[in-house]
């Protein structure tokens, strides 16, 4: 048990059902009591995470519909004074650029509002995970950064909701005197029922797709894309290294990428999609511009949503998973 005199540091998760989110709470849920006092962890949805911590407060709150007030007054009841670290990680998905924008901008500015309130000059920390969208990667073409990506990469013309985000964090951080870290990993692997960005699902339902129109799989990227190496990050060796980050004095207020170190070429691993969703081998055929994609997955597949509800009342499978894919991600 953690002593008076040393009471452990409190942790506040917003997005703890997300794939990023559950990864968090059982990381934390690992540590020593006396490190870690309390996990308050804050989803729109019912708690999705099993692990039985009698650490762990949950809130089932949704937020854009919720007051400060009200959030503030959810947290209050979980202890929320003593809140020490904060962990954003929630999302909402919209086809706008615009609309992405505004509404994961509201998601931070509340969540960061009512952490203000209630615990105030406690918080010694907010970790912010944005990811490298930052670099310009789900726009193409001349938005993307040089590579290799480096955290001081200039940021592309246009809106994109990471800037916002990344603003708002360190103003807040200015303004109350808090610490801030901010962590963007590439695609994240994980578990999480529901959640958006979700390439597997997203690919999953493109392979039915096709599979029932009786079409290729095409690779629906560019030649580059293609031909390029990718990397992906572990939400667990994300979590890890973000609570490593927002406690290490060396590496507070600072930007890092993260991903896992283990590479591989689309060109390499496609076949071995095609065979596993049943598919023969399909020649790809690519356009003259090498950045330009073969399939423009964003304009295509929001066509196919009543194919995919005939196959899913069918086949007696979710049909709301269609909701979930996040098309630009792929």
């Amino acid at each position: 048990m953690a002593s008076s005199s040393n009471p452990g540091k409190v942790a506040c998760i917003w997005g703890a059902n997300g794939i990023s989110g559950m990864a968090m709470i059982e990381i934390i849920a690992q540590q020593p009591r006396n490190e870690w006092s309390k996990i308050i962890s804050i989803s729109r949805r019912p708690i999705l995470s099993d692990i039985k911590d009698d650490r762990i407060h949950f809130i089932s709150i949704d937020i854009m519909k919720a007051s400060i007030d009200e959030i503030a007054s959810e947290l209050s009841a979980a202890d929320g004074q003593k809140i020490t670290h904060m962990f954003h990680y929630t999302y909402i998905e919209k086809a706008d650029d615009n609309e992405l924008d505004q509404v994961n901008k509201a998601l931070l500015q509340k969540a960061l509002d009512a952490t203000k309130k209630v615990a105030g000059k406690n918080v010694q920390c907010v970790m912010l995970q944005t990811g490298y969208k930052y670099y310009g990667v789900h726009k193409g073409g001349k938005h993307v950064a040089p590579l290799p990506f480096t955290e001081d990469a200039p940021r592309h013309e246009g809106v994109n909701f990471y800037y916002t985000q990344e603003d708002l964090i360190k103003e807040y951080a200015q303004q109350n005197h808090w610490n801030y870290v901010i962590t963007r990993p590439n695609v994240i692997i994980g578990v999480s029922k529901g959640n958006f960005m979700n390439f597997v699902l997203s690919l999953a339902i493109y392979a039915v797709i096709q599979k029932e129109k009786g079409e290729p799989l095409i690779y629906p990227g560019s030649e580059t894309g293609w031909n390029v190496i990718v990397d992906h990050s572990s939400s667990w060796i994300n979590a890890r290294f973000q609570l490593w980050s927002s406690t290490n004095q060396k590496t507070l207020n600072q930007a890092f990428n993260i991903h896992n170190g283990d590479e591989f070429r689309f060109r390499n691993i496609w076949p071995k999609i095609e065979k596993y969703f049943g598919f023969a081998h399909h020649e790809q055929k690519f356009p003259a511009d090498k950045n330009a994609p073969q399939l423009i997955i964003s304009e295509y597949m929001p066509k196919q949503k009543e194919l995919w509800h005939q196959i899913a009342k069918h086949n007696n499978i979710d049909e709301s998973a269609f909701e979930y894919s996040t098309w630009t991600f792929m």
